[in-house]
């Protein structure tokens, strides 16, 4: 069923209750897998983003990686660095 945003409310469930897990102290079962690229994930930033954009990033994880194991972060960077070498051409 879509809200008045044509938004699925089957993808805002997992984010809703993982964040009551969250806040109830319950651990999740899965295990994120370290990024296995060349430079190590050494900086931890907060951002806040428009709900569109988070729905975008789980179909992106869900439906376009082929690899189960892709974490947001290796999403988020790919993307960034994308954009910047697009822009780079401009």
């Amino acid at each position: 069923m879509a809200d008045k945003t044509g938004a699925s409310k089957g993808l805002f469930a997992s984010i809703e209750q993982t964040g009551k897990e969250m806040k109830e102290g319950k651990k999740d079962d899965s295990k994120e897998v370290k990024y296995s690229g060349s430079d190590e994930l050494t900086i931890k930033r907060s951002y806040t983003l428009r709900p569109s954009t988070i729905r975008k990033l789980q179909e992106l994880k869900v439906f376009v990686y082929k690899d189960p194991n892709i974490t947001y972060n290796e999403i988020v960077d790919e993307a960034i660095c994308l954009l910047y070498s697009n822009k780079k051409k401009d």
